[in-house]
């Protein structure tokens, strides 16, 4: 997997701004975390538990939006007397 991180340098930017950007940058990117990952080996085992983890991470709020879409119930306009 590529990655291609650019941050475009403005014209009078601090240093400080200009390296936040591009920390920034590079953590959306994910460098750092496929650089941690690649620092050990990983068994097929501890790869399937990784993927697993990454896809319920990426899916947890799917499930709430989905089952409000599903629902259409409506409250009922007249009133309910005793």
């Amino acid at each position: 997997m590529g990655y291609n991180v650019q941050v475009v340098v403005v014209e009078d930017e601090p240093d400080e701004v200009l390296l936040r950007r591009f920390r920034r940058e590079v953590t959306k990117a994910g460098v750092i975390q496929e650089c941690k990952r690649r620092r050990f080996f990983e068994n097929k085992q501890e790869e399937k538990k990784r993927k697993a983890r990454e896809a319920g991470r990426r899916n947890h709020g799917s499930k709430k939006v989905a089952e409000d879409a599903d629902d259409n119930w409506e409250m009922p306009e007249e009133s309910l007397s005793f």
